[in-house]
């Protein structure tokens, strides 16, 4: 399997340019290293940054994270098979964080590894715009039945304001991660709920108004995928 690192540097002496116009191109001043970092696979790029790379190297971001090289789709066809086409697929990226359900998940970074490939036309009718998602891999299984352990959500990162009933991947202060639904309380503030139905293990945690503002929204959960 080629590297995102290796089809990087294939990319790029395709279109005839070296590591230090490819860096110009992209817009990095002085910017060469970095460019040797990712094509060593020593880093992994943003997502903001392959983005500017996709467009630097006249590809599209599907195509550049797609990791079945040409030499070995002809060498095995019936293994690689179709590739989704970038006009009708969009490929959001997923990221190597978790977001727990459960007691919370410290992510110190995050990575780009992948992603999952999601029709535009879908994307349109459910009006998400691509640049505004990324999906992450659940633990725990506080918010069962709705999302399981091992289950891949998509997050909407434009969506922040909280929305009564609508669940989220939620930042707390201590940099836990969370996957939690959002209850507005008839008394006043608000309810960070489990869906889990064992209250004992999984209590709902109050929040005034003033302090939902602390916290730290990543996006709103809009669809989810797991094995049955």
């Amino acid at each position: 399997m080629e590297s995102l690192g290796k089809r990087i540097a294939r990319l790029r002496r395709a279109k005839g340019l070296s590591q230090t116009a490819l860096a110009a191109a992209c817009g990095w001043d002085n910017g060469q290293a970095r460019i040797g970092n990712y094509e060593h696979d020593k880093r992994e790029p943003s997502i903001s940054d392959l983005r500017i790379l996709a467009a630097a190297l006249d590809t599209t971001l599907i195509e550049l994270l797609d990791d079945n090289s040409p030499d070995q789709a002809a060498d095995h066809p019936g293994t690689y098979g179709y590739t989704p086409s970038a006009q009708d697929y969009a490929l959001v990226p997923q990221y190597t964080a978790h977001g727990a359900a459960g007691n919370g998940q410290l992510n110190d970074h995050v990575e780009v590894k992948g992603g999952l490939v999601f029709k535009r036309a879908w994307l349109s009718r459910m009006s998400l715009r691509e640049r505004n998602l990324h999906v992450i891999y659940v633990q725990g299984h506080s918010m069962e039945p709705t999302v399981c352990d091992g289950d891949v959500v998509l997050l909407d990162e434009s969506q922040t304001t909280p929305r009564d009933g609508r669940v989220y991947a939620i930042r707390k202060p201590d940099g836990e991660l969370i996957i939690k639904r959002l209850i507005q309380s008839l008394t006043g503030g608000w309810l960070i709920r489990s869906d889990n139905e064992d209250k004992r293990a999984y209590p709902d945690q109050p929040v005034t108004d003033s302090d939902i503002g602390q916290l730290s929204i990543v996006g709103r959960v809009v669809w989810h995928g797991g094995a049955l």
